[in-house]
């Protein structure tokens, strides 16, 4: 597949008008090109080989045999099987630095610049990062669209908020393709739990049609994540051992995330907030953080939990365990504390202090 760059920059400058923001353009430093030009800050080439999954491989090659699927649908089945393998790294948010009100900080080595160590480590479990997520996207729609010709595909950068996503332009159409967006609950649990695709845009397509198989997609599903958790409770065996309604609510609410969807707990996480700052309001939780032990340092992590107020007494959402339980401040304060604040100064970990990937 030969990728024509031009056409890439100048979807890039329609996508950076509408957007507001510039992207930088990333290219597979194996890829075959043609119309790249003078590399620049707006085009440059990744510093890691692109790779698919073995498992995404071997599903493409059987996906590529179904005749009843179009162009189309085949892309949004591939993005589909992504977002239901993989689960965010939830422990990234830990290393984020704020250079000022605009930029955020991450390490190289997170992700974006790693070495055989780390990926075999990665291999060892499904946590993924945005850096990681583009690679295996844009590399899986490659090899799904290796026999269409005008296809062309990047990952686009935008460096001020440290974000990677994925770029698709051809002569019918140009969309954008983001699993982790972190504006919303992100497409890696919105599928899960059978929400829409909210992380596909569609910025150019004359005669809608990626855009009537993407609505074909979303079809039947619910766009809000407290309709569709409703529904679900109703079809549940709900607990009803509470006192109050609320919390029986939000605790069903996790039950069916864990027993119903599998929700790993950054997607707990995710999903919750939404929920109480819907029914309840934001300024009634707080985030805080848990401490996952690892083996040694470099393998310990932290995720993120709620802690939240509600008819007087303070409770905490734990999504590692699966759990709502009533929550004391003294938790912070323990010998050996599980639970830090947030703004912790603690907990921000150095860029230099390397976490393993496990």
């Amino acid at each position: 597949m030969i990728t024509d760059v031009e056409k890439l920059c100048r979807f890039n400058e329609l996508l950076s008008t509408h957007s507001q923001r510039k992207h930088i353009i990333v290219l597979n430093p194996n890829g075959t090109y043609k119309n790249v030009g003078q590399l620049n800050e707006e085009v440059v080439y990744d510093k890691n080989e692109w790779k698919i999954p073995e498992s995404t491989s071997t599903w493409i090659n059987e996906l590529e045999k179904k005749s009843i699927f179009n162009t189309e649908e085949k892309i949004l089945l591939l993005y589909q099987k992504l977002c239901k393998d993989y689960t965010y790294d939830d422990n990234l948010i830990s290393y984020i630095k704020k250079s000022d009100d605009d930029t955020l900080l991450l390490p190289d080595w997170y992700g974006r610049d790693t070495d055989s160590k780390w990926e075999e480590n990665r291999e060892q479990h499904n946590r993924r990062v945005c850096f990681e997520l583009s690679r295996y996207l844009v590399t899986s729609l490659n090899e799904l669209l290796k026999s269409n010709e005008g296809y062309n595909t990047c990952i686009l950068w935008d460096k001020g908020v440290t974000h990677y996503f994925v770029a698709l332009t051809c002569k019918e159409y140009s969309i954008t393709l983001d699993l982790d967006d972190f504006n919303n609950i992100k497409d890696l649990t919105r599928l899960k739990t059978g929400l829409t695709a909210e992380g596909i845009k569609v910025w150019e397509d004359e005669n809608s049609k990626f855009k009537k198989a993407l609505d074909q997609f979303n079809k039947k599903k619910s766009k809000y994540s407290i309709e569709k958790i409703d529904e679900d409770i109703a079809s549940q065996d709900a607990d009803q051992e509470e006192k109050s309604e609320d919390i029986t609510f939000l605790k069903n609410a996790i039950k069916v995330l864990i027993e119903k969807y599998d929700i790993d707990s950054q997607g707990v996480f995710e999903y919750m907030k939404e929920i109480i700052d819907i029914k309840h309001g934001p300024e009634k939780r707080k985030k805080v953080w848990k401490k996952i032990e690892g083996e040694d340092d470099k393998a310990t992590r932290y995720i993120r939990c709620l802690v939240f107020n509600l008819n007087g007494r303070k409770y905490i959402i734990d999504g590692d365990q699966g759990i709502l339980r009533v929550f004391s401040d003294d938790e912070f304060e323990k010998r050996d504390p599980e639970f830090f604040r947030f703004n912790n100064p603690n907990i921000g970990k150095d860029i230099d202090e390397h976490y393993d990937g496990r």
